[in-house]
């Protein structure tokens, strides 16, 4: 392992995370503020995922051509503008256009990111590793939007976004100088999202993958738009319990050096699918959190459910990718598809709050995760991910 260049690749993800995630529990309500109702806010949401299907692959293999470094720098520059909009726009077309930015910057900024990290990690110990790097970087994720969700109450609501800002012209700065001058060209195919997506899903477990990334990202828009709506709609409560609900999620996602130990030790996809159970699970629990209390429990449980998910697909999706010397475009593509059921369910998220509830769409997410489980389980059934063995089926 090349432990100076994974310290690097990790600090860019911790540094890059916590300035993101401290307009997580403000954005949501902050853009509904400018005069948009649930369903409004759904499609407005729903940009986000519909550019990163088109848009993720080809930026994962620019990664893999010119350099994860520079598409790493381009994707903070994106965010800062995107940030910007959000100040100073009041249309739902630039609120929109806002979204496709964000969109593209954190795809490219955290999934780069992470296969810079595994670019110097060993099979054999890469869960391990990958989840001491997402363990640091959920730090972030678990102290900044309690921040955020302070600074909006106790200044005003715009205020974790011009400190976001702040921080990602350091980054960039930062980055910049350490940028090496390297003449690498671009080729004509990187541009070809289709081929990407085409070799991603020749591959027997990607398949699997495609289908939970579909179901787990149709899970995105119950929790990071309606639930923080039902903190301050339903239990009538202010911004900060918006963040400290955040937290709670995040909180075990700081044990994943952990659970990729499992991960390497009885198999990613085993340990993988007892994540999704967890998260599944939980997402139906929420639709019975009578109080703020109760919340907090069933969103902790979430968040191990997530965690678990979380580095055990990662690594696994690495393990591939590695061996396939692709590993940008592998996560970059399974991101792509992933998307596919986000952007759905954003569409629909709105409108079955609208006529349904807030309860009734944390079931249907739960429901629907079950469901991508038992669909996908076939396409692992007697593949040993640790041992990178044949029944990976990995031919181009």
């Amino acid at each position: 392992m090349h432990f100076r260049e994974y310290i690097k690749a990790t600090g860019i993800s911790v540094f890059f995370t916590f300035a993101i995630f401290l307009i997580e529990p403000v954005l949501a309500p902050y853009i509904k503020s400018l005069g948009f109702d649930n369903f409004q806010l759904g499609l407005i949401f729903s940009v986000m995922p519909l550019a990163i299907i088109f848009f993720s692959p080809i930026f994962g293999k620019l990664a893999d051509d010119i350099g994860k470094l520079r598409i790493i720098i381009f994707g903070l520059m994106i965010q800062l503008l995107a940030i910007i909009i959000y100040l100073s726009g009041t249309s739902w077309s630039l609120i929109a256009f806002a979204r496709i930015l964000d969109a593209l910057a954190i795809t490219i900024v955290t999934l780069i990111a992470l296969a810079k990290v595994e670019d110097h990690l060993s099979d054999k110990d890469r869960g391990k590793y990958s989840g001491i790097s997402l363990s640091i970087q959920y730090i972030g994720a678990i102290i900044a939007p309690v921040l955020g969700g302070v600074l909006a109450d106790k200044l005003f609501v715009k205020a974790p976004f011009l400190l976001t800002a702040f921080l990602l012209i350091l980054l960039s700065f930062i980055l910049v100088f350490r940028n090496p001058k390297l003449r690498k060209k671009i080729h004509k195919n990187d541009f070809n999202f289709l081929d990407s997506l085409k070799n991603f899903l020749s591959i027997r477990p990607l398949r699997g993958m495609a289908i939970l990334g579909f179901v787990a990202h149709a899970s995105q828009p119950a929790i990071k738009v309606f639930l923080p709506l039902f903190i301050i709609e339903k239990l009538n409560l202010g911004y900060s319990f918006i963040g400290v609900a955040i937290f709670f999620i995040g909180i075990a996602h700081l044990f994943q050096f952990y659970f990729g130990h499992l991960a390497d030790k009885f198999g990613r996809s085993k340990v993988m699918f007892v994540g999704i159970l967890i998260y599944s699970f939980s997402l139906l629990l929420l639709a019975f959190a009578s109080n703020y209390t109760i919340l907090l429990v069933i969103l902790f449980f979430l968040g191990i459910g997530s965690s678990i998910w979380n580095v055990s697909a990662w690594t696994l999706m690495s393990d591939i990718g590695e061996r396939l010397n692709k590993e940008a475009e592998v996560v970059c593509s399974y991101m792509s598809l992933a998307k596919i059921g986000g952007f759905l369910s954003y569409i629909f998220s709105g409108l079955i709050v609208d006529i349904y509830g807030f309860g009734v769409l944390f079931v249907v997410n739960g429901l629907l995760l079950f469901l991508g489980l038992i669909v996908s389980f076939k396409f692992f059934k007697g593949s040993h991910s640790e041992a990178l063995s044949d029944d990976y089926g990995l031919t181009l």
